[in-house]
C-alpha cells in the first residue's frame, strides 16, 4: 500500500494533540514530533505499540540508572565525610524526596506513553485508511 501522507501531515496531526499543560502531555507530543523528523512517517507507522513500550522502558531503565548512581555517590561522599569528622553532618541527602521525585517523574512518564500511544495510533490509521 502506498500512502501519500507526508511528514508535515504526521506533524500536524501531531501537534493537534498539544491542547494541554500537562508535562506528560507536552512530552508525548514532543517525542511524536522527534521520532516523525528523526524516521519519517513511513517509518514511524510500522512501529508496534510494543517496540514503543520497549523504547519507553530503555529510556526510563538509563534515566533511573543515572538518578541511582548519583544517589549512591552522593550517600557515599557523606559517609566519608562523617568518617572523617567524626560526626554526622546535618545537611544529608533528603531521601523520601528524591523517592517521592522518582514517583511523581515515573508516573508521569507512564502518563506520557499513554499519550504517544494514542497519538501514534492515531497517525497510523490516518496513514493506512486516509492517504
Amino acid at each position: 500500500m502506498v500512502s501519500f501522507m507526508t511528514n508535515n501531515d504526521a506533524i500536524k496531526t501531531v501537534i493537534s494533540y498539544n491542547t494541554s499543560d500537562s508535562p506528560a502531555n507536552e512530552c508525548a507530543v514532543s517525542m511524536c514530533l522527534i521520532d516523525v523528523a528523526s524516521y519519517g512517517v513511513d517509518d514511524w507507522v510500522t512501529w508496534s505499540n510494543q517496540s514503543v513500550i520497549e523504547i519507553f522502558r530503555n529510556t526510563a531503565e538509563e534515566v533511573l540508572d543515572e538518578i541511582m548512581t548519583e544517589v549512591e555517590s552522593r550517600s557515599a561522599g557523606e559517609d566519608i565525610i562523617d568518617e572523617i569528622l567524626g560526626t554526622a553532618q546535618t545537611e544529608r541527602i533528603d531521601y523520601k524526596r528524591a523517592l517521592v521525585g522518582m514517583k511523581e517523574g515515573s508516573v508521569r512518564y507512564f502518563n506520557a506513553l499513554a499519550i504517544y500511544t494514542k497519538i501514534h495510533e492515531d497517525v497510523k490509521g490516518k496513514y493506512y485508511l486516509e492517504y
